[in-house]
């Protein structure tokens, strides 16, 4: 990776970022991740390992480990949601990253990130760039550049070494699809005690719900240009499609909706429709691999709320192709 020239400061404070790692049963993965915490060039960090009920050998692989800026914690599961909430109860830094079990960052990943902030106190939050490992699919790519059509709306500030402040259009640009990457933010802590952590109710999007909720309440947001993290989604990825998955995306879109009512911006409500479109497109297809054919064909009729898309057809068609060669 190519090392930024930090020109924005020259000094970096020792103030201590506090590391989020959430995991479930992933023994297998979880070294890296935590090597890859180890091999920063920023030091004033802690660890956090939440262990969300693992039944693997998880905690010997923490343990493993001799680095005392690195503790774990045992619970019973409740979700992601709950762990990285419990964690951040715990944390005794000035600012929050995140990193799953599932990924690593980059070695100059948090003095990257903590330059800019320190070079800009009045910065919330900050995210990067990243590379997307599909090992289901057996593909590679840069985050930024599938979801260039969400920045275009986007209007930003430039504040050198390839970092933007966004200054207008981010709640608009997000109902494109949840680019930021919980595993690239850094984000003050006094900012997560203010107007909350994840959402418990919700088994996935709760990433997205958080940034819409900080953006409603008009958090400052800085996104930087350079990948800083690669990102694995394996087969049993939390973010594989199920009923379950496309349900708690529907709930996380109703919280969406009701917080941009609250602050009287109605008109982002119009903005998420094609996000709703999108979660009962994924409802129809968890549907027809679930053998729920009632619940495919409501899913269908759902998605006609928001506009007819060929696309909602031919997914119908072919749930109900499946059921044809199911019997």
């Amino acid at each position: 990776m190519k090392t930024m020239a930090i020109d924005m400061i020259t000094h970096l404070d020792n103030r201590l970022v506090s590391v989020i790692l959430p995991t479930f049963n992933r023994e297998h993965l979880l070294e890296r991740a935590i090597t890859s915490v180890l091999s920063q060039s920023y030091h004033e960090w802690e660890l956090i390992v939440w262990d969300d009920g693992s039944r693997d050998n998880t905690r010997d692989v923490v343990m493993g480990f001799s680095d005392q800026r690195i503790r774990y914690f045992f619970a019973e599961n409740r979700g992601v949601a709950a762990a990285r909430n419990q964690a951040i109860s715990d944390a005794k830094g000035e600012y929050l990253a995140f990193l799953d079990s599932d990924d690593e960052w980059m070695s100059e990943k948090l003095s990257v990130q903590m330059a800019a902030l320190q070079a800009h106190p009045e910065i919330d939050l900050v995210f990067s760039d990243f590379e997307n490992v599909n090992l289901v699919l057996n593909k590679r790519g840069t985050n930024f550049v599938d979801y260039g059509k969400a920045f275009q709306l986007m209007t930003t500030t430039d504040l050198g070494s390839d970092f933007f402040e966004i200054r207008d259009g981010f709640l608009e640009s997000l109902t494109q699809g949840n680019y930021i990457a919980t595993d690239t933010v850094v984000v003050k802590k006094s900012v997560i005690d203010m107007y909350g952590g994840f959402n418990e109710s919700l088994r996935n999007s709760e990433d997205f719900e958080l940034w819409w909720r900080l953006g409603v309440n008009n958090v400052r947001i800085v996104f930087h240009k350079q990948v800083l993290m690669t990102r694995y989604k394996p087969q049993d990825s939390l973010t594989s499609l199920s009923a379950k998955s496309a349900s708690s995306a529907l709930r996380a879109l109703d919280l969406c909706a009701k917080e941009a009512i609250s602050v009287n911006r109605v008109d982002l409500v119009d903005y998420l429709k094609g996000s709703y479109r999108i979660a009962w497109h994924n409802m129809i297809t968890a549907c027809a691999m679930e053998n729920d054919k009632n619940g495919m064909m409501n899913a269908f009729r759902q998605s006609l709320k928001y506009g007819f898309r060929p696309g909602s057809l031919r997914l119908l068609v072919e749930g109900l192709l499946r059921f044809g060669g199911n019997r």
